[in-house]
């Protein structure tokens, strides 16, 4: 029974008092910060950092009441930053809809919680008010009021924790607001403002972020009535062309007086450029070139089974960036080795294998196959700041990149965006360079040149950091050098074909199907595509994994002709019943030891949805000894484990 109205109104008020309590400041992070050293406002970390993270939600999901509200343990949370890169998670964090009852601060204990173990893995945390599905709409502006004056004062001085307005408080884009619209966000950031005037605020929150005119009317509104910019930024969500959204980022760097902006949603699935759409580019890639931070709408869950799926995809899109946990060797070294300032290096392109040089202080090519330490190859690297560098040619002047149609060429007489580059160290020691002016990645690129010559030069337009013609290696440069050894290639780093665990499934037990041998398409599996769809458990591998109901993984999205193959020990001769542990819909299925069919066609019955699980069994007759086993897949179900139960 809902509460009556005497009782709702002493929850809410005793709400508001206790908001007002401040909890133990738990930061290990500095506020973010508003820099402007690239002629443009960027919201930035303590360690003048990008901000990137993944999502949890406490608001009750779609609708609400409807998901159980998970919370991270602090390993988790610690892995985010060590093992992932990250350094912010978004809460959702209670929900402003017609489906919510309850008052104000129903999270507020567990909120406590997240709040400390953020603080102590070295995150920010992003705490905005949801939808419970009703996206696009104000349910209640007096809930949204309470919740700031219940949540400000409570995390005011806790220096990583950030405030969002509201999530997608308007339906789709700018272009769609009102001049209400914008006083409804001049009230929230009042709002907090009274009773939070240090924390960083990020308003508006758009769904679709592109009408680069319209942005620009909704933030001269907010400036115009106070908005102060210095510690407050745009918020937006990437559900929108990639175009669109670069179209607005490009008015905001254009316009030096136009305040930060955070991506703080967009689908996870945009990571990775399609391959039929021509000119299409990662979202990921997109965003770090312009020199802004991302939230991806990932959910951090129970057993963290998504976050792998995200790291492959980011690797096939060549994300990179150097992240703030200095233990952390993913994407690429948190903690990178750069020459002391003055330094004579070499620089070695690993794309082409050869050294680089600029041949009469003209532009930079990769032709030399020897390093020589002579004027046109030897170059003075210069640290700017933390993990920002320059680099100075032996005629005096700085690598400068005018712009990414143009070569790198040694033409700087002083160091400004044009000629800072940030080093980012991978894992296996190779340098990837961002041209801090156009935030594009420097490539080894073939320019064609008069009467059928080429030349190969170095330009910063790229944006895939594990593409080879992006790496490079710094070497001594006090003395000749000849080329690096090569590196193994991810290729070559795969496991052997073999058992996925080093001995063979013992045979009675348990088989999860996810663990099929080593090896890759014809030798541990034959998948109609070439990748792991959500990239769940096995990322690298083509069988497509998802995270199950029961806990663990399972094999989804199956095909008609795929197959999974197991190598087994059967312990003892006989008779042994066979479990198959099915979800979704109907079809066939055949198991095979060493290619002799011993179930013939199975058929699998329907559940109710494809995470609602049931087994299907049958007997057959197996020698004993080490053998292949084959799971033999027609389309239209899902497959969990194989349970083996000898019966005589």
């Amino acid at each position: 029974m809902p509460p009556t109205r005497p009782r709702l109104l002493h929850r809410v008020l005793c709400a508001l008092i206790l908001g007002l309590l401040a909890v133990p400041a738990s930061a290990q992070r500095g506020r973010p910060v508003i820099d402007d050293a690239l002629g443009f406002n960027r919201l930035l970390s303590d360690k003048g950092t990008l901000l990137r993270g993944v999502s949890i939600s406490w608001d009750g999901g779609d609708p609400y009441g409807s998901q159980e509200k998970f919370m991270p343990s602090q390993a988790s949370l610690d892995a985010l930053a060590k093992d992932y890169g990250y350094n912010a998670l978004h809460i959702y964090l209670e929900g402003d809809s017609s489906g919510n009852t309850d008052p104000v601060g129903y999270n507020a204990e567990d909120c406590d919680v997240l709040v400390e173990r953020c603080g102590k893995a070295g995150l920010y945390l992003i705490i905005t008010i949801g939808c419970n599905g009703e996206n696009g709409a104000i349910h209640s502006m007096d809930f949204i009021r309470d919740f700031w004056k219940f949540y400000g004062p409570r995390y005011k001085d806790e220096t990583h924790v950030i405030f969002e307005a509201k999530n997608e408080p308007v339906h789709f884009t700018a272009a769609h607001w009102v001049p209400k619209d914008w006083d409804d966000q001049l009230l929230m950031y009042e709002t907090i403002r009274e009773v939070a005037p240090d924390t960083m605020v990020l308003l508006l929150s758009y769904m679709g972020f592109r009408y680069e005119g319209a942005v620009a009317d909704a933030v001269k509104h907010l400036t115009d009535n106070g908005v102060d910019w210095g510690n407050a930024a745009v918020a937006w969500h990437g559900y929108e062309t990639r175009q669109g959204i670069e179209a607005c980022l490009d008015l905001f760097e254009r316009t030096p007086d136009f305040p930060a902006t955070l991506c703080t949603e967009f689908w996870p699935g945009d990571t990775v450029a399609d391959p039929t759409v021509e000119d299409d580019e990662s979202y990921n890639a997109a965003f770090e070139s312009h020199h802004v931070g991302w939230l991806q709408f990932q959910w951090l869950a129970a057993n963290d089974a998504e976050l792998p799926g995200l790291a492959y995809r980011l690797e096939r899109a060549g994300v990179v960036w150097t992240p703030d946990d200095p233990a952390c060797r993913w994407p690429a070294s948190g903690s990178p080795t750069i020459p002391e300032d003055g330094s004579e290096i070499a620089i070695f392109d690993r794309g082409r294998q050869r050294f680089v040089a600029s041949p009469g202080g003209g532009d930079l090519t990769a032709t030399l196959e020897r390093y020589t330490g002579g004027d046109d190859d030897r170059f003075t690297l210069e640290q700017v700041t933390p993990g920002i560098v320059a680099f100075k040619a032996s005629n005096g002047k700085y690598v400068s990149t005018c712009c990414e149609t143009d070569a790198l060429t040694p033409v700087g007489t002083t160091i400004g965006p044009d000629e800072m580059f940030r080093w980012i160290e991978l894992p296996d020691g190779d340098v990837v360079l961002r041209s801090m002016s156009d935030g594009h990645l420097v490539r080894s690129v073939t320019r064609p040149l008069a009467g059928g010559l080429v030349q190969e030069i170095l330009m910063a337009n790229a944006d895939d950091g594990n593409a080879i013609e992006s790496r490079y290696v710094i070497l001594d440069g006090t003395r000749p050098q000849a080329a690096p050894a090569t590196r193994p290639t991810r290729a070559d780093r795969m496991p052997p074909p073999g058992p996925f665990h080093g001995n063979p499934h013992a045979i009675p037990g348990v088989i999860q199907l996810v663990d099929f041998d080593h090896g890759g398409e014809g030798v541990g599996y034959s998948d109609s595509g070439a990748d792991n769809i959500d990239g769940f458990y096995r990322p690298r591998e083509g069988v497509d994994i998802q995270a199950s109901s029961e806990g663990g993984s399972i094999v989804g999205w199956i095909e008609d002709g795929e197959w999974l193959r197991y190598t087994v020990e059967v312990k003892q001769p006989g008779r042994y019943r066979v479990d198959v542990r099915h979800a979704g819909g109907d079809g066939e299925l055949r198991i095979e030891f060493d290619d002799v069919d011993v179930t013939g066609p199975l058929r699998i019955t329907p559940t109710a949805n494809w995470q609602d699980w049931t087994d299907l069994s049958t007997e057959i007759e197996l020698p004993a000894g080490r053998q292949t086993m084959t799971v033999r897949c027609g389309a239209g179900y899902n497959l969990r484990s194989l349970t083996f139960t000898r019966l005589d």
